[in-house]
C-alpha cells in the first residue's frame, strides 16, 4: 500500500530549453508531418511535454523509488496537460514535480503526480498531471 503521508511531497527542480531538434525527433516517433511545424516559430504539439522530464533529468524511477515504489509495479493510467501560456522554440522551462493525490479505489492504489512548469521569466505555462496504479508487492 501507497504510503498516504507522501501526498505533497515535491521534488528537486528540472529545466528544459526547448529545442527544434527534439520537436522534429518527438514529430517523426509520432508520424505527424503537418506543414504547421516547418515554419520559423511553429506550435507545439499537445503532448510535447513529455518531452521536459525524459530529456529535461526528471527521473521517474528515482521519483517513485523516493516514495517507495518500483516502476514495474507502476501503471500509467493518464496524463494531461493545462497550457496557461505559450510555449516557444528556444523557451527554457523549469518544472517541479509533487505528489497531489494518493488514494484507495476498488482495492487498487492511485497516485497522481502534477509538474507545474515555468518559463525563463517565471511564468506558470503548464501543469502536467501524471495519474499511476500502484500494484503492491508480491
Amino acid at each position: 500500500m501507497l504510503d498516504p503521508s507522501n501526498k505533497g511531497k515535491t521534488f528537486p527542480p528540472f529545466s528544459y530549453t526547448i529545442e527544434r531538434g527534439k520537436l522534429r525527433e518527438f514529430l517523426l516517433a509520432v508520424g505527424d508531418d503537418d506543414a504547421a511545424y516547418a515554419v520559423d516559430d511553429p506550435p507545439l504539439p499537445p503532448t510535447f511535454p513529455t518531452v521536459f522530464t525524459f530529456w529535461g533529468g526528471m527521473s521517474m524511477d528515482d521519483l517513485l523509488r523516493e516514495v517507495g515504489v518500483e516502476i514495474h509495479n507502476v501503471l500509467h493510467t493518464g496524463q494531461e496537460y493545462e497550457y496557461f501560456a505559450p510555449l516557444h522554440i528556444g523557451d527554457t522551462v523549469t518544472g517541479q514535480a509533487a505528489i497531489s493525490d494518493i488514494y484507495q479505489r476498488a482495492g487498487m492504489d492511485f497516485m497522481e503526480i502534477e509538474t507545474e512548469y515555468k518559463n525563463q521569466d517565471g511564468v506558470l505555462v503548464l501543469k502536467d498531471r501524471a495519474m499511476l496504479v500502484v500494484r503492491g508487492e508480491e
